[in-house]
């Protein structure tokens, strides 16, 4: 008797295993199917994700972090190559940033061998090189109201009035400027501003619904979950016909073995 059990339940037991891992992702395939059946009416189409983690699995999100300083009200950053004034992208660059400024006439940023001038607005006025009197900008700072330049030599400049020469200075009452550590709402203020509107969260449930969001091998995985839904309503089905056969048979046996009185 003991060796006969595990065969006569075997359908059963498997039924029950591969139900048990099939699951989640029936559930995954249940939620995302209806939800893509109404894309309009959740407006799908028309919602952006936000969430550094998920950006960073589909290569969307930069690396690094950027890099900020305050200019009175305004704050201004540089992330990926992007020079951004608050939450505008407003030029590309090839170059590090070492510090903003605000001036009487303009807001100066330096870059490693070169000053940008903008307006208070944020508009860009003008590129200044200053590869041919120094270059190397270590870091920026004030004296006078007027930029002062550090560089790897350890050299310090003084800019003119107009910021158009600059002569040479000693380290002595520069007021150095320090980059600004954005908030948490700040940065993801700005991470908007670089993605634009970035990953539609209709991708995602998209992908998520083929199982392409798990990488190369998703879709087998979610091939596998179709596959166990097939196994589940046969198996099922033959569970359900061998009891209600059983069932029958034994109706049967105590309908004509019945003890008669």
């Amino acid at each position: 008797m003991t060796g006969r059990k595990p065969k006569k339940f075997t359908a059963f037991l498997w039924h029950r295993r591969i139900g048990l891992f099939a699951v989640v992702l029936v559930i995954i395939l249940a939620i995302t199917g209806i939800m893509l059946n109404h894309t309009e009416e959740l407006e799908l189409d028309e919602t952006y994700v936000s969430n550094t983690w998920l950006l960073g699995w589909y290569g969307i999100a930069p690396e690094d972090a950027p890099v900020s300083y305050r200019a009175g009200e305004h704050i201004i950053s540089s992330w990926n190559k992007q020079l951004f004034f608050d939450n505008h992208a407003i030029a590309t660059l090839e170059q590090d940033i070492h510090g903003v400024m605000k001036g009487e006439e303009f807001i100066v940023v330096a870059l490693d061998d070169a000053i940008l001038l903008l307006s208070h607005e944020g508009e860009m006025i003008e590129r200044v090189s200053t590869s041919i009197s120094f270059s190397n900008i270590m870091r920026l700072g004030i004296k006078y109201q007027r930029p002062v330049i550090e560089t790897a030599d350890h050299l310090y400049y003084i800019a003119d009035e107009h910021i158009l020469d600059w002569d040479v200075m000693a380290n002595e009452g520069v007021s150095w400027i320090e980059p600004y550590q954005l908030s948490s709402n700040e940065k993801d203020e700005l991470l908007q501003a670089y993605l634009g509107k970035g990953l539609k969260l209709e991708r995602v449930i998209l992908d998520l619904h083929s199982g392409r969001i798990f990488g190369e091998y998703g879709i087998y995985l979610m091939d596998a979950s179709a596959f166990a839904l097939l196994w589940l309503s046969l198996s099922g089905f033959w569970v359900w016909n061998s009891r209600r056969r059983k069932m029958r048979r034994k109706r049967h046996y105590q309908k004509h073995h019945r003890k008669k009185p």
